[in-house]
């Protein structure tokens, strides 16, 4: 028991401020069209169970590997690695992995290009080049520059996808390449073609590679389509890539930012080993100390309450709504877009107060919406009237 007692609530004048904003974040709950999060979480039964549990006073911490041994301190290992091998089982990875939940889809890059240059170092002594096309989310951009490797931009077609002629171009070979996949770009959702990259790759001959996926909204919902052209693409077995990131506050409707971690085993064989004696020894594969327990049980909820079935019938009614999204603008005379398996809808710029009211994400001339699983018929439709009025 503390020896200070506290306020179980904040003094009136504030608990309404915050009550008001929060009416009005609530009010606008489904108008946050430009971004790719679930506004329907499902997560009230998880809150109720952590209220009844009492867990909801405790400090809970992930540190280092989950599928670490002999652990004193308060952890949810164990959900940790069921959320990881779950994941996993999706990708294809056959066995032979090892993950994290992590922090965010940033924080899964950070792991995926400094798992790559220790990796690319370990069999050269030149150091890796970083490419990544201009579509690709802007944090690969940030950590190669934080983690001071050379980053060469790679060129995109008018879709958003990866140039590969401007990558063969800019592939030097006489230097390890460390490949950062865009399986989904940021605005115009397009889809990197690994299978030409690999061709480059094998064409050009750099003395290493190491391919990393950023597949942040996307992972969420292509392995449950039915199209096997679809789960092909994030499939590791099929693609023979070395690490991935997913998130876990996009497809997997967490509230706050998480996201998984995944590599091939044999990756953590190229890592600095970093003991820490004061953690009863422990290697410290992973780059965060401090990761949220919460996060991995909220992840390990969503996958219980929600199945395989749960996430397919979610999947493919994402790109259903997708699809009638598009229909109903071109009813209306606007001309719309979706690449290959995309929820990203772009469309030549509507009216500022359309674009402020839909929170809609623009670059230049054109917005974009992200088709989640809260759309319905009657959001598209009343969607539509607004982008074409």
């Amino acid at each position: 028991m503390k020896s200070v007692k506290l306020q179980k609530r904040p003094d009136e004048p504030v608990l309404r401020r915050m009550t008001e904003t929060a009416r009005k974040l609530v009010e606008r709950q489904k108008l946050q069209m430009g971004y790719p999060f679930d506004q329907e979480t499902n997560l009230t039964g998880f809150y109720e169970w952590l209220l009844e549990t009492g867990l909801c006073n405790t400090t809970l911490i992930s540190v280092g590997s989950p599928y670490k041994e002999a652990w004193d301190m308060l952890h949810v290992d164990e959900f940790e690695r069921e959320v990881v091998d779950f994941v996993a089982g999706t990708f294809g990875f056959r066995g032979g992995h090892w993950g994290v939940v992590t922090n965010g889809g940033t924080d899964g890059n950070l792991h995926g290009i400094y798992f790559g240059r220790k990796t690319l170092e370990a069999k050269s002594e030149l150091p890796p080049i970083l490419y990544v096309s201009a579509e690709a989310h802007y944090s690969v951009q940030k950590l190669g520059d934080i983690l001071r490797i050379e980053t060469r931009i790679i060129g995109v077609h008018p879709t958003g996808q990866m140039d590969i002629e401007d990558f063969r171009r800019q592939l030097d070979p006489t230097r390890p390449a460390l490949v950062a996949i865009a399986v989904g770009g940021t605005f115009k959702g397009a889809i990197d073609d690994q299978r030409a990259i690999d061709r480059v790759l094998k064409e050009v001959k750099p003395p290493a590679c190491y391919r990393h996926l950023d597949v942040a909204l996307f992972g969420g919902y292509l392995p449950w389509l039915d199209d096997p052209a679809a789960r092909e693409l994030v499939d590791q077995a099929a693609m023979g890539f070395d690490s991935l990131a997913v998130s876990g506050h996009k497809f997997f409707a967490l509230n706050e930012p998480a996201g998984v971690f995944l590599c091939r085993k044999e990756i953590l064989q190229h890592l600095t080993k970093l003991t820490v004696p004061y953690l009863g020894g422990i290697v410290m594969p992973t780059i965060s100390c401090s990761r949220s327990g919460f996060d991995v049980l909220k992840l390990y909820w969503r996958i219980m309450t929600t199945g395989p079935a749960g996430f397919r019938a979610e999947a493919n009614h994402v790109l259903a709504m997708t699809a009638k999204l598009l229909a109903a603008l071109a009813a209306r005379g606007v001309e719309a877009h979706a690449n290959p398996w995309s929820n990203t809808v772009y469309f030549r710029r509507p009216r500022e107060e359309v674009v402020h009211r839909c929170c809609m994400a623009c670059s230049g001339e054109f917005s974009h919406v992200v088709v989640m699983q809260y759309f319905d018929e009657e959001l598209v439709e009343r969607l539509a009237d607004e982008i074409a009025g």
